[in-house]
């Protein structure tokens, strides 16, 4: 398969195309932290466990193959590449817009480089985690995670 040949299906799985002004899934407001806890999963591997143990623990999640970096390879490649097993905190933003994940025990470089929030939308009257990867204004390379079994 050609590497536009490629793009041009990346493009069509994510749901939009260049050009387009919105890369990824429909923005959405009406979902709060109730509505999120659960596992998640991408079509790619990437995983995200979204749970609330309450007292000093609060909201805490654990990944797996999580996105070391968010370039395109990170996206694209086939095999995807392996990830990040990772944990730590979450909270999502006042206007209900963006989830924040505050990961423990990784060196900060790395920290620096992953994906660390997602943005929250809707598909098919269902919430939906995503964050669009590299590429530039012609691309739309987008990580969705769905809630496992939903």
């Amino acid at each position: 398969m050609t590497a536009s040949a490629l793009l041009l299906l990346t493009a069509s799985l994510t749901g939009c195309a260049a050009g387009e002004e919105r890369c990824g899934p429909a923005p959405s407001t009406r979902y709060g932290a109730a509505d999120l806890y659960g596992e998640w999963s991408s079509t790619r591997g990437v995983s995200i466990d979204l749970k609330n143990l309450g007292g000093k623990l609060g909201r805490t999640f654990l990944t797996h193959d999580w996105p070391k970096d968010t370039t395109t390879e990170q996206a694209t490649a086939e095999p995807p590449p392996s990830g990040i097993m990772g944990d730590g905190n979450w909270e999502i933003s006042q206007d209900r817009t963006t989830l924040t994940l505050t990961f423990d025990r990784i060196d900060a470089a790395l920290a620096r480089s992953t994906v660390r929030t997602l943005r929250i939308g809707e598909e098919k009257g269902h919430p939906v985690l995503y964050q669009r990867l590299g590429g530039g204004p012609d691309a739309c390379h987008v990580l969705t995670l769905k809630r496992s079994g939903g």
